[in-house]
């Protein structure tokens, strides 16, 4: 963990979110997915791990909570948009790496060659915020809180950022021989106002299973509401007592699922510059309404785990 910046930092820093917000970035899942995701993994918290959530996550009356951003504060739902909400800020620069792993790269057409993941990735990172909430449990300092909050809200993060498939797989082709990046070089062609340009970012919007919309933070009633209600609609159309898949918490096979997925359904059946066809778009939202149940689902596996 780097230091916490000081007081002076921050209070410059204010002004300078207040430029950098309104910028565009790549979400993975954006904002609607990734507070599902978070409401799924709280709605299975055995009570001793939903205290300790509780504790780290929800901001006291008398003073900001554990973790913030600019003018922004987070809760046990809007933790999950946090590592998104940083990358606009080129402080947090080094964490870019955390949210993705080039694992077994896809070569179409072009010779395969071995291209080995960086050493910062996102299964690295998701296994070293486990370890490091593990050691921290039973500590109840104000600054073991908040380095706990911290890694707990990247845990959030990147638990649902594994789950995206084209966060666990690049294409190599003759237009990208270094890559395209994830699907961000493969181009699509969207209606407005969508806004979507390529792949990526079309598989970050769940194919359009949110309508290409997020939830408004920060969140009100009606949207705590509606994220409530997106997630128990995902969690009826694939409930944890019809699959134990969640049940395997090993990183890797999180990865290894999603490279599979944009190897099977991702890359496939799409052109790079064309439209996605109806059946396409069905496939990505069936497919992604499965992932975000699975993200929440091991999640929660993992904190009652480790806050027994």
């Amino acid at each position: 963990m780097r230091k916490n910046p000081s007081l002076k930092f921050w209070s410059t820093a204010l002004f300078v979110c207040a430029l950098l917000l309104p910028q565009t970035v790549t979400l993975a899942w954006h904002d609607t997915g990734h507070m599902v995701i978070a409401q799924i993994a709280y709605n299975r918290l055995s009570p001793a791990a939903k205290a300790r959530v509780d504790k780290l996550l929800v901001p006291p009356p008398d003073r900001r909570g554990y973790v913030f951003f600019c003018d922004k504060t987070y809760d046990p739902l809007t933790i999950a948009t946090w590592m998104d909400d940083l990358r606009v800020d080129s402080m947090h620069a080094d964490l870019a790496p955390w949210h993705y792993i080039n694992y077994k790269p896809i070569f179409d057409g072009i010779p395969a060659r071995n291209i080995e993941p960086a050493q910062e990735n996102v299964m690295a990172r998701i296994e070293w915020c486990v370890e490091t909430l593990k050691k921290g449990r039973d500590q109840d300092t104000f600054a073991a809180n908040k380095n706990s909050a911290e890694v707990l809200g990247y845990l959030y993060h990147l638990a649902g950022d594994v789950h995206q498939p084209l966060h666990a797989a690049t294409r190599y082709s003759s237009k990208n021989t270094d890559g395209d990046e994830g699907g961000n070089l493969f181009l699509v062609t969207m209606p407005e106002p969508t806004r979507i340009k390529n792949l990526h970012a079309y598989w970050d919007a769940a194919g359009g299973l949110f309508d290409f919309r997020s939830v408004k933070r920060p969140l009100d009633a009606n949207g705590r509401a509606e994220i409530q209600h997106l997630a128990k609609s995902i969690m009826a159309a694939h409930p944890a007592t019809s699959n134990s898949q969640w049940k395997d918490v090993n990183p890797k096979t999180w990865v290894e699922e999603s490279n599979q997925l944009a190897r099977q359904v991702g890359f496939a059946g799409i052109s790079d510059g064309g439209a996605p066809s109806p059946a396409y778009g069905n496939r990505a939202k069936e497919v992604s309404r499965k992932r975000i149940a699975l993200a929440g689902y091991r999640l929660a596996e993992v904190l009652n785990t480790i806050y027994k």
